[in-house]
């Protein structure tokens, strides 16, 4: 850990200086909270301007939607698998020095990205920013959650979630602007100059709470199986399904991927300091929130990856027109997100959770009737009753996540929190995309024209959703509550 050696520790802290002198000002837990929403911000940022750029970057590589799929898939997989050992770390080695480490990779992974010459290698280096988001994915509730007290939680985690949705607002947008104008590259560089601004802000605010106890070593076998079992899922997910999965695909990737995660499930009950603590998911209501987030974000990704598709294909729409038209989805998120927070602190999770499930599903059963001669309209209908359900969702069920956690195991919360909303994005775009692909085929059979063929296809894809969304509500609803969310 020689590179974390030279962050400043607590004690060195406790000299007089500016991050001392902001520790005791009363409004530190604000700055903190402004800091790692700028963290936050950043990397949902970088997830959601790379989609409106896929349907391009599909033409550049010359390769179908599942593969590039994986443009997105490499990225969430990469940081999913590898959160729970980062969460570890936090209660380790500190948030600080976590956080900062978070940063410096991010920029490294998307200054490479913006190299990238092919699909392959553009993968690859979205797996370097991957593992720089779970650097700082993983500190995000930990640290948010450490400066406020329970009855501001909710409230905190509203503004954290409501960075996520000015990020997925902006992003958009931004992205057909970069794209048309200065080519898909700059969608990676334009990380730079925030990730250089987000180091500097948390070096000079965010300081390790006390830790007590001795270091314990990292469960890197454990990591090792998550990460090998969550690959050939995802790679069952989007290289066989609708192909031949019965034969050769179970037999050399879903075999394979039950294989570790059963291997995974043994090592980490047998480790006295395991990456994801399986026995927080002893309590039901820390499993069944868990769980809901899952369904509940792979419905989501499943409209955000598919949108711009249909926004550019079905509607004829530009870069620059579909950055714009996908705003509405996260405008209503951000309108859920802060209605949600506050109303969690006062009402429950388990109330206001089952509730966005409602209508986010309602949304998902209006992309089921679309059609081009509708236009824009009533796709922007379904994206503003998706993202209002997915706002209303969210901020509740974290909170519940993080209510149901002992203290001394916030930061592994934390980080089990972001894998099964990774998990959920990740899957989402897996089985969107596979799916989506297996049945243009079908359609293509039927007619020779270009248009109708994707949209029915686009259409059974959101028949699916609605079944994701009512399993998160039916997960809301028998979770029970905890403490006060």
């Amino acid at each position: 850990m020689r590179l974390f050696s030279n962050i400043p520790r607590d004690e060195e802290l406790a000299r007089p200086g500016l991050r001392h002198r902001l520790r005791e000002r009363p409004d530190y837990q604000w700055l903190v909270l402004g800091t790692v929403c700028l963290g936050t911000f950043t990397g949902a940022m970088d997830s959601s301007i790379v989609n409106v750029t896929l349907p391009l970057l599909s033409s550049v590589f010359r390769v179908d939607i599942p593969t590039i799929g994986w443009i997105a898939i490499a990225y969430q997989l990469a940081s999913t698998s590898t959160l729970g050992t980062f969460g570890r770390m936090t209660d380790v080695f500190g948030r600080r020095s976590i956080y900062l480490a978070g940063f410096a990779v991010f920029v490294l992974g998307s200054a490479l990205c913006g190299l990238a010459n092919s699909a392959l290698t553009l993968i690859l280096f979205r797996v370097i920013q991957g593992f720089g988001s779970a650097m700082l994915v993983a500190n995000s509730m930990a640290l948010v959650t450490g400066v406020f007290p329970s009855q501001q939680r909710g409230t905190a985690i509203a503004f954290l979630e409501t960075s996520v949705s000015a990020a997925f607002t902006i992003a958009p947008t931004l992205g057909g602007f970069l794209q048309s104008w200065l080519g898909w590259r700059s969608v990676f560089y334009v990380n730079i100059p925030i990730g250089l601004t987000g180091f500097l802000l948390a070096y000079t605010i965010i300081a390790d709470p006390p830790r007590a106890g001795t270091r314990r070593p990292l469960d890197l076998p454990g990591a090792i199986c998550l990460s090998a079992a969550l690959t050939g899922l995802l790679l069952t997910l989007t290289r066989g399904v609708g192909e031949n999965p019965s034969a050769s695909t179970f037999r050399w990737l879903a075999l394979p991927a039950l294989v570790f995660l059963a291997v995974f499930v043994v090592v980490e009950s047998r480790t006295a300091d395991p990456t994801i603590d399986l026995a927080l998911f002893r309590g039901r209501v820390f499993a069944g929130a868990n769980a809901a987030k899952v369904f509940a974000y792979s419905a989501m990704s499943s409209v955000t990856f598919l949108m711009p598709f249909y926004l550019e294909q079905a509607l004829g729409f530009s870069p620059t027109q579909t950055g714009l038209g996908m705003t509405a989805l996260p405008i209503a998120l951000a309108a859920g997100s802060m209605i949600g927070g506050p109303l969690s602190d006062r009402v429950g999770s388990h109330v206001l959770a089952p509730i966005g499930m409602v209508i986010a599903s309602s949304g998902a059963v209006v992309l089921t009737r679309i059609t081009p001669a509708m236009g824009y309209p009533a796709a922007m209908v379904a994206m503003l009753l998706v993202g209002l359900g997915m706002g209303l969702f969210i901020v509740p069920n974290d909170s519940a996540i993080m209510g149901a956690a002992p203290r001394d195991k916030l930061g592994v919360a934390s980080g089990i929190l972001a894998t099964t909303r990774n998990l959920g994005l990740s899957s989402g775009i897996a089985f969107a995309a596979t799916l989506l692909a297996a049945r243009v085929r079908v359609y293509q059979a039927m007619t020779a024209s270009l248009v109708i063929p994707f949209v029915a296809a686009y259409r059974d894809v959101y028949s699916l959703t609605i079944a994701l969304c009512i399993a998160a509500m039916g997960l809301s609803l028998l979770r029970g509550r905890a403490g006060h969310g």
